[in-house]
Formats: structure tokens, sequence, C-alpha cells
């Protein structure tokens, strides 16, 4: 790279400071991003609330207001959706493409909205919000490969009114020689709405481990549940089946839920991710943490879009379902929220870090220790509502947290006392601004140079050159002198005149001395006083007094010193000097 190219890049503290722009909009994305996820899972688990209906209008509500009507809705969108999926199967191995074509992504996602409909008709209140929709698909296929193999009453007989149980004021209807149970949950209006029970849903897959081999009312002999979660994902194309059909009875043998294929590619992918990971912030991590935090933050950044990555292609893709799926969305929303918050932490630590690079700033002062923390208590509450969100998606109860955090924080305070009431003094330090960073000044006895201006202390370079530290707590309570904010300095000397020297001289002597002084631009001119203090016997002393101008003491200092020798000078040429014109320092 040429002289001229190097002279045209920005100074290495700029490129920071921009690159840390960039990290902050990058995180901020994925921060909206995942946010977003969250809420759009949070609105999919609403339409649990307010949901769609089997009708012309897809914003119609869904009838559970009776079992009868719950009843009709999910085995009217369960047996749309097989249908649907079916169908664009069927169309899918009758023509040569590789990829889905239009009419089969259509036929897809038809499938996936009425199965996503079909799960509003169970109560996921126990399932954490993460995993909802995942275990919401899955009891769909499996209830309704149950309802397929079992007397299922005709839909005139199903109950549009029921009563609450003896042990229960909770109105419910079971399914006739059953354990399928639906229940009248009411909603924010106060209204019931009949719901597949919680314990209903999670019995399911025992349900059907029943019943698997029983032949369906049907007659039909598609498993779709099997053929569902054994096969690829939705976001894979359905050409895909062919290949697997292919395979080895071996492979396509059904383990703890999962084809054998499937175990085998979460395997390799886990490890790809995890392997991948570990040893990109091992070395981005085992480095020195001196210099630019610049790299581990894209660490963090890249082990966030990986797990991204990793969720979709296990969820889109290879099609683990059940209870892997549900522990996988649980595990990569606990890694990316605490990659997340560790990213942002990271990012405003070394913003807070940067402070002092920039230009004209104090790096000691109380104000640079102000913004750091700043910087840094935005970070930790950026993290703070991270974790938070990942608690709630996990379904913990956050107000209990919190209430938790208020005793906790009520014992702390208590522990750490000493340190909130020096916090409390070095922002007293900062409201007052008694001193600053560089600064002269005197308390208790003492007095230095304020050198810096911490959070919890303040350090002092007395004049003998020793450092002081004072407790911020105890330094905001003293009086203290600020030589520094002086708008002047006070010159005072006196000297001393003959005993014998006339009046007339005498007075002309002391006005002489106060016309040299008021003619001196560096003196305030009403503050000169020139007067005769005492009559001792051996001679007469006169008192100087002014006011000077000059707040820098050195700058006043040599003033004083021109002035001393000025007068001593004038006055060696009057007869009325005693001593031949030595002048003492009040």
């Amino acid at each position: 790279m040429s002289a001229l190219s190097l002279s045209r890049l920005p100074p290495r503290s700029l490129r920071q400071w921009l690159w840390q722009l960039v990290l902050v909009i990058m995180v901020g994305v994925c921060c909206a991003g995942f946010a977003n996820a969250q809420s759009v899972q949070i609105g999919s688990e609403a339409e649990a609330d307010i949901p769609s209906a089997p009708t012309n209008s897809p914003l119609a509500p869904l009838p559970l207001d009776s079992p009868r009507a719950a009843f009709g809705s999910f085995e009217a969108l369960s047996q749309n959706a097989v249908g649907s999926i079916l169908e664009a199967i069927d169309v899918a191995s009758n023509n040569d493409a590789f990829f889905d074509t239009a009419e089969v992504k259509a036929l897809k996602a038809a499938g996936m909205r009425e199965l996503m409909a079909a799960a509003q008709t169970l109560d996921l209140s126990d399932v954490a919000p993460e995993s909802r929709r995942t275990v919401g698909l899955d009891a769909v296929l499996l209830l309704n490969e149950i309802l397929k193999r079992i007397d299922v009453p005709d839909i005139s007989e199903v109950p549009l009114n029921v009563e609450s149980g003896p042990n229960s004021d909770q109105p419910s209807w079971t399914l006739p020689g059953t354990e399928i149970r639906m229940v009248g949950l009411p909603d924010a209006n106060g209204s019931l709405r009949y719901k597949f029970s919680s314990d209903t849903v999670e019995r399911l897959p025992e349900f059907y481990d029943r019943v698997r081999y029983l032949p369906q009312r049907t007659g039909s002999e598609i498993d779709f549940y099997r053929t569902f979660t054994l096969g690829p994902g939705l976001s894979a194309p359905i050409e895909l089946y062919s290949y697997l059909t292919r395979l080895p009875p071996a492979f396509l043998r059904d383990y703890a839920g999962q084809a054998a294929w499937q175990w085998l590619a979460f395997g390799s992918l886990t490890l790809i991710l995890f392997g991948a990971s570990a040893i990109l912030l091992l070395r981005v991590f085992g480095r020195s943490a001196r210099g630019s935090h610049l790299p581990r933050a894209i660490a963090l950044l890249v082990v966030v879009l990986l797990l991204w990555a990793y969720e979709w292609v296990n969820d889109e893709m290879i099609n683990t379902t059940g209870q892997l799926q549900a522990a996988i969305e649980v595990t990569v929303l606990v890694l990316k929220g605490a990659t997340l918050a560790s990213l942002v932490i990271l990012i405003f630590s070394s913003l807070a870090r940067m402070v002092q690079t920039v230009p004209g700033s104090r790096r000691a002062g109380l104000d640079a220790s102000l913004l750091r923390l700043a910087i840094r208590v935005v970070g930790i509450i950026l993290a703070g509502f991270i974790l938070a969100t990942v608690a709630t998606r996990l379904g913990m109860p956050l107000y209990g947290v919190v209430a938790s955090l208020g005793v906790g924080g009520l014992a702390l305070a208590l522990a750490v006392r000493p340190t909130l009431e020096n916090f409390i003094g070095g922002l007293i330090l900062y409201a007052d601004r008694p001193v600053a960073v560089g600064e002269m000044c005197k308390f208790g006895g003492v007095q230095g140079t304020v050198e810096a201006i911490g959070l919890r202390s303040t350090k002092i370079r007395a004049i003998d050159r020793t450092l002081i530290t004072v407790q911020n707590s105890d330094f905001a309570e003293m009086s203290i002198t600020n030589f520094s904010r002086r708008d002047g300095n006070q010159l005072q000397f006196e000297f001393d005149m003959r005993p014998d020297a006339g009046g007339s001289h005498l007075l002309q002597t002391i006005n002489e001395v106060a016309a040299k002084l008021r003619d001196d631009h560096r003196i305030q001119k009403d503050s000169v006083r020139v007067l005769l203090r005492e009559m001792p016997t051996d001679a007469l002393r006169l008192e100087v007094q002014a006011q000077s101008l000059i707040a820098n003491w050195t700058d006043f200092l040599d003033m004083r010193q021109e002035l001393l020798l000025a007068l001593r000078d004038m006055l060696k040429k009057s007869n009325v000097v005693l001593n031949d014109g030595d002048i003492v320092e009040s």
C-alpha cells in the first residue's frame, strides 16, 4: 500500500469508533430480529386466544364456544391439512422438477396454515412459549392419527353444553371410551372456550403408542404422522422423499420418534456447529484481552448466526420433531440469549473504554467516569432485556423473579452500603462540581492538586508529592477551598519608614506608592490601600494592600515579584524608608 493510500485512511481511533458503530447497528438488528421472532411466536400463541376459523374469511374467529364446535373445528382443520400436504406430495411426484413448484409450495403453505389453526384447539398453557409451535403441530398430528383409529361419536352427539365435574369448577367433556378430555377455559372477556386439556396434550404420545397398530376407520394404510415426522422438513424439496425411500431400511427405522437418518443428520450438524463455535471462541478469546474487542464481538455475532442457522436446518430441513425439537429450541434460545447478552455487554464496555480516546476529554475526570458508567449501565440494561425475553419464552414467571430480585437487592444494598455512599458522594461531586481534575484545593488541612475523581474515591497530589485518596462520601462533606477558581489574588506586604520622617514627606511617599499601584492595569484600582498601620518605637510601619486581577498563581507570583522590585527601586530614591528600602511581606 502506498503512502498516499495510507494517508487517506482515517485515524485508528476513528476507525475503531466506526467499527463499533457498525457492530452496534448489527447487534441492534439481531436484537430486533430476536425480539421480533419472539413476538411472532407470541402472536402465533395469542392466536389460541383470537383464532382464525375454517371459513371463507381468514379473519373469522374459530368456533370454540362448545365441545361440539371445538371438536368439529379440529377434525375439519386437521383433515384439510393432511389432505393439502398429501396432495402436495402427489403433485410433486408427478413432475420432474427437483425443487418445489409454485403449486407445491402453495399446497404446503396451506397445509401448515391448517395445522397451525388446528393447534388452537389445544391447551398449550403448560408448554414453554418457545416450544408451543413445535409441540402444537406434533400434538395435532398425533391426535389426528388417534381419532382415525378409535370409535368417535358423530358430531351431533358431541354436547353443546357441559357442566363442571364434582371435583372441579371447570366444565369438561371426555370423549366416550377414552381419556381424551376437553375443558372450558375462560378468555379475556370471561367467555368459555373449549380446548383439548393440557393433560391430554401431554399424554398424546402415550395414546398414540396404544392405537398405532389399529386399522384406520377410513381404510387408509398411510400413517401420516410417521410419514410427516420421519421425512424431510417442509422447506426441503418434496423430491427428497424419493431419495430417502431408496435408503436401506435401517436408515428409515424409527428411533425415539426420529428416523435413523434424522439422528445422523442431527448429530453431524450438532458436531459441526458446536465444534466450529468452540474453535472460533477459543481462538479469539484465548488471546490477550488488550487491544480492540472487535474480533471478540464479531466472533460472538457469528455464533449467534450459526445458532439461528442450526435451529432452522433442524426444523425446516432435517425435520426434527416432538421432544427433540422442543429441546433444541429451548437450548438454542438459551444459547442465543446468553451470546447476545455477552455481545451487548462487550460492545458497550468497549465503547466505555473508548471514551478515554476522545480528543479533549479528561480521562480521570468525573464526567468521563460517569459517561463510562452510563454506557456500561445501558449495555447491562439491554443485556437484561434480552435475558428477560429468554426467561419469558421459557415460561418463567418474571414477577416472581422480580420479587426475588427486590428482596435480594435490599440485602445487597445493606451489604454494600459504604460503596453506595461513596457512589452517591461521587454524584454529589458531579452535581456541585466543587473541584475538577488539575485544580488546586485545600480540605481538612491538606492542600494539593486533584489528579482523579472516580465513582468511589478522589485522588489528590499533595504539595509534598504524596498521593492522598479520599472517599467520595467524606470528600463531599468537607469544606473545600478551591484555589484554582479564584478570580484574582490578594497582594499584601509592608515596609518600615524612618520614625523621624516628616509628615508631608511621608504622605507624599504613600501617595506615590498608591499611584504606582493604581497605574498598573493588572491591579483593581479601587482595592489599593496604602496606610500607616502601627508606630513602633524605632520605625513607622506602612501596610500595602491591593487586589490583583490575575487568577493564575504562577502569573501572579511573577507580577508580584515585578512590582516589589519596582517599588524597592522607587523607595530607594526617597529618604523615608528605613534600612535602605527593605520591604517585608505580610
